[in-house]
């Protein structure tokens, strides 16, 4: 299952950032921009078994490897990807998962996350 993190829809409406910052791994900032984001997507292949996706163009993308690939550098995490993306007018998700038996959502800790994929 999937949950909505914001609600841009992945079009630019207007009300949108021509630009935003992101916080790189190693500090600094770079200025992203919807441009960038959008040449990215055209060679970032699809991959839902990311935690966090954001939609572009019709098709879920991961949002570090997006970001990076736009960037040509790491973001610093993907919550700074998150904002600039958002920032831009794009719909970010986050899978969620559920326990089978009780059905409410599982907390997982770092290493578990990265074994469950």
């Amino acid at each position: 299952m999937v949950a909505e993190t914001s609600d841009g829809g992945g079009a630019k409406t207007g009300a949108e950032a021509e630009a935003a910052q992101v916080r790189l791994l190693g500090g600094g900032h770079a200025e992203l921009t919807f441009a960038m984001v959008a040449v990215a997507a055209l060679r970032t292949p699809a991959n839902t078994d990311h935690e966090v996706v954001v939609e572009v163009g019709g098709r879920n993308l991961p949002v570090l490897p997006l970001v990076e690939a736009a960037l040509g550098r790491r973001p610093a995490n993907t919550h700074s990807a998150e904002e600039a993306l958002h920032a831009l007018g794009f719909t970010m998700y986050v899978r969620r998962r559920y326990d089978k038996v009780s059905g409410r959502p599982v907390v997982l800790d770092r290493a578990a996350r990265k074994s469950s994929s």
